[in-house]
């Protein structure tokens, strides 16, 4: 609060402001973390959805029809370019999964480092209000009549 700011030196001031921006800084950090887990959950569904379409497309036989469902209308495909398109989904949903599971290591890492940084921080506020307490006394001391 204000009033105790006021009584506060300037580096402990300091210390407590680069404290609070690390502390929201963890606070984005984790709402983007967040984001991407969701991303990542959803992902993740779709590729098992996809792989399912996978395997049911290896137990079909090669002169099978295959219908797709696009909007209202059944519509015939070829099970050649089905396979494919699926196998593509794929890939690029492990890319985006990979991309993410990258994303969160960083963000988590980042956190870590705010972390150990707030820690050592806050040990150099306890340092210098102990420094501070003990100049108080020792003018106290001094100041008193013998």
């Amino acid at each position: 609060n204000m009033a105790t700011q006021a009584a506060l030196p300037q580096k402990l001031i300091e210390i407590q402001s680069k404290i609070q921006a690390e502390s929201n800084e963890i606070k984005k950090i984790e709402v983007e973390y967040n984001k991407v887990v969701t991303g990542k959950r959803s992902l993740v569904e779709k590729k098992t959805e996809n792989e399912q379409v996978q395997t049911e497309f290896n137990l079909v036989d090669g002169d099978a029809t295959i219908y797709k469902l696009v909007g209202p209308i059944m519509q015939k495909v070829d099970i050649a370019e089905a396979k494919t398109n699926v196998k593509t989904r794929l890939e690029y949903i492990q890319k985006e999964v990979d991309r993410m599971d990258h994303l969160e290591k960083e963000f988590l890492g980042k956190v870590e480092d705010k972390k150990k940084f707030i820690m050592k921080s806050q040990a150099e506020f306890k340092g210098e209000m102990m420094k501070m307490q003990q100049q108080q006394q020792a003018n106290a001391q001094t100041a008193a009549p013998q």
